[in-house]
């Protein structure tokens, strides 16, 4: 998947995962029904619960792990993670904020590639409501307490925004870290919006697809957004510009749509220094602690 076209790669995708590191934590497979089951990781205790919706084609191994600190693509000016050494480590985003709630991250169908307690499998390309649906019935299977701080990444930015729409009673808190804003459509061009829907449904068979014009069609009919403590999180980095094309949204355009949709949720779009669009690869501790915040902000009833 292309990265600068704000969907994630699945960067994670040769890692292995961590051990279960305490006793409340639990990892494996939720049966949601209908013969289907969601891969599930929580750890750590508190409230309220932080639940994580991972990009297109990346999952929760994601979170518990990080770039490896003396990686020489932490010091380039451009975003390489496909060329990045990522390894499990107790100081990844998942990990990290285990030390001050609860927090669980899950699988979408098609995304792990191989191992252990896979999801359920669906028909590809998918619609981000299939997916909200799915979040809601997973929450409802595991027992997980409502209302919670929500988190999401790339596309799963398009999932979270119809989500808190849709179900604001689940919402207490809202993190976007490097988001597909719903505004980006509204601000690409007719070539750019064609090739980030093409790109979308693109891969290989049984490999995660979405539909992204029919997301963002359905968020533009979808009720407002909850007002709850929120924040929007930008990288700094883009692509290496040997691999940009005509067709692909300027970080420019990225950033101008989380402004917007930062301004839709009453906060800021926060520039993370050093990271690219897998932020909580590249800077695990500062993605954590934007999230801590948000966490205190609800326990004090901002």
């Amino acid at each position: 998947m292309n990265i600068v076209r704000v969907l994630a790669v699945g960067a994670a995708a040769a890692m292995v995962s961590a051990p279960v590191a305490n006793a409340e934590d639990t990892a494996g497979l939720v049966d949601i029904g209908g013969g289907r089951s969601l891969f599930l990781d929580c750890q750590g205790t508190g409230s309220p619960t932080v639940f994580v919706i991972p990009g297109k084609g990346s999952y929760a191994e994601a979170w518990n792990a990080a770039v490896v600190p003396d990686d020489p693509v932490r010091s380039l000016p451009y975003d390489a993670i496909e060329r990045a050494t990522i390894e499990p480590s107790p100081t990844a985003a998942q990990p990290l904020v285990a030390k001050t709630t609860r927090i669980c991250v899950y699988d979408r169908p098609n995304t792990r590639p191989d191992g252990a307690d896979q999801s359920t499998p669906v028909a590809q390309p998918h619609t981000v409501q299939s997916d909200v649906d799915d979040v809601v019935r997973l929450i409802d299977a595991a027992g997980l307490t409502t209302p919670m701080v929500f988190v999401a990444h790339s596309y799963g930015g398009l999932v979270l925004d119809l989500l808190a729409r849709q179900h604001p009673e689940l919402v207490s808190g809202l993190v976007f870290t490097e988001p597909t804003s719903e505004f980006l459509w509204r601000l690409g061009r007719p070539d750019q919006n064609t090739a980030f829907n093409v790109d979308g449904q693109a891969g290989s068979p049984g490999e995660e697809a979405i539909l992204a014009e029919d997301a963002f069609a359905t968020l533009a009919t979808a009720p407002p957004l909850p007002r709850v403590p929120a924040i929007v999180l930008s990288a700094d980095k883009f692509a290496d510009p040997a691999i940009l094309k005509p067709d692909n949204y300027t970080q420019a355009q990225i950033h101008q749509a989380n402004d917007m949709l930062a301004a839709a949720l009453g906060t800021t779009n926060v520039i993370v220094p050093a990271t690219g669009h897998n932020q909580m690869l590249y800077q695990p501790q500062a993605v954590a602690d934007e999230i801590v915040t948000v966490v205190d902000e609800v326990r004090n009833g901002n």
